[in-house]
């Protein structure tokens, strides 16, 4: 009976550098991933939207167009526009955004504003909106994003609202995105993208 404790013991002693080297070098390849993430990018996307305005519902479908930049080492700017258009108790419903803002990103994390014109059947209001959230390269092929954002509308309450993404890498700079995007309060808003992005 000794013996065998001391056969375990032993295999057990043996096995735990291999097991600490294993665990070490799936970390230092999560971050070597995530070291391969790129901020400058081109994303096209269609959107998919449920809107809720007082009781009154509409679901718009449109396209988004998202321009990403890195600006050295840590900061990043970002251009986003999207448009979509439904039907609103009968009338024409057209919704329009334009964003502009910079960012600082980690390794991982990232921190971002932006001043967005939202156009609501042509009356225009100014949104500012601060975002904060992470990204993460689980692999070869996915990465996974979440975010929290914080926006003011002008004449508004200031409403929260979250975001949750998955990219699958087609090859090194080519990725399928999936986004959903939610934002509370008057407007209540859900929104689904799927598109493509392009790193550069």
């Amino acid at each position: 009976m000794t013996n065998r404790l001391l056969t375990i013991g032993y295999s057990l002693l043996l096995a735990s550098p291999m097991v600490a080297a294993a665990e070490e070098e799936e970390e230092r390849g999560r971050r070597q991933h995530n070291e391969e993430l790129s901020y400058s990018y081109l994303e096209f996307t269609n959107l998919d939207q449920g809107m809720n305005f007082g009781g009154f519902g509409v679901d718009p479908d449109g396209s988004r167009f998202e321009l990403g930049l890195e600006l050295g080492d840590r900061l990043f700017g970002v251009l986003d526009r999207r448009r979509s258009d439904g039907d609103l108790g009968g009338l024409d419903f057209d919704f329009e955004s334009e964003g502009y803002g910079f960012g600082l990103r980690g390794d991982s994390w990232f921190a971002s504003y932006t001043y967005n014109t939202w156009d609501l059947n042509n009356n225009e209001f100014d949104v500012d909106t601060i975002r904060l959230g992470f990204r993460d390269r689980w692999s070869d092929k996915f990465e996974f994003s979440a975010s929290y954002t914080w926006n003011n509308l002008e004449d508004l309450d200031n409403e929260d609202g979250y975001q949750i993404g998955f990219a699958y890498y087609l090859s090194r700079n080519l990725s399928f995105v999936a986004d959903y995007e939610t934002l509370g309060g008057d407007f209540d808003i859900e929104t689904v993208s799927l598109g493509l992005r392009l790193d550069f």
